[in-house]
């Protein structure tokens, strides 16, 4: 009996440790999403101080064009990396909930009857991450996601780069070029909304949940 009893202590401890290191790198993820988003945007705002200065001083000339067919691909290709890491990371804090879930769907095992004093549910799958969070749990769309945000800035900046380019390459009608720009940041956002959606489906884990959440509460 004694031995059960300091089996349950040493597996109290263990899942508290457990608890408290996935609660840290949980927060570290977001850290990098933020760090990452807010280095992409820095960039974007950079560089369209330095276009405006550019445009000044060259009276949109070639130097402009220039510096624009230089500066907007960088930017874009900058902006796909971030967008693809910052969905790594939403799948990440996914994982890093469900296995806090699954430790809180025990604690609240244990208790029996006090489990109501525990706010968040202990569902370990992805709708109870979800519905702790507050946020729909059923299909959420990613046009809600922090990613999402970035590969709509980042749409603009590559469509600019097309319609620019489009320009100088040809000096067809503003309308052409404009529709050019915006036929590829349409394009750009559906790739990149469809890039999101293949990274969640292969990397959310699909392991049955030990405490699923009951079909009455979806």
């Amino acid at each position: 009996m004694a031995d059960a009893s300091d089996r349950q202590h040493q597996l109290l401890t263990a899942l508290t440790t457990e608890h408290f290191t996935l609660q840290g790198a949980r927060s570290q993820t977001l850290s990098e999403s933020s760090s990452r988003a807010t280095v992409y945007v820095g960039a974007v705002s950079s560089s369209l101080i330095a276009l405006g200065f550019i445009g000044q001083v060259s009276d949109v000339g070639a130097p402009f064009t220039v510096f624009a067919l230089i500066v907007l691909p960088t930017l874009y290709v900058l902006g796909i990396v971030t967008h693809v890491r910052l969905v790594e990371c939403g799948v990440e804090d996914v994982r890093y909930g469900m296995a806090i879930n699954r430790i809180r769907g025990y604690y609240r095992e244990l208790v029996g009857d006090q489990a109501r004093l525990f706010l968040l549910s202990g569902h370990d799958d992805a709708r109870g991450v979800f519905e702790n969070a507050g946020v729909p749990a059923s299909r959420r769309p990613q046009v809600f996601s922090f990613a999402t945000v970035v590969a709509a800035i980042n749409a603009v900046v590559g469509g600019s780069a097309v319609g620019i380019a489009v320009t100088a390459a040809a000096d067809p009608p503003l309308a052409v070029a404009a529709v050019a720009g915006g036929a590829f940041g349409a394009v750009s956002i559906a790739v990149s909304l469809r890039v999101a959606a293949v990274i969640l489906a292969r990397r959310v884990p699909h392991d049955p949940p030990l405490y699923p959440t009951p079909p009455a509460t979806s």
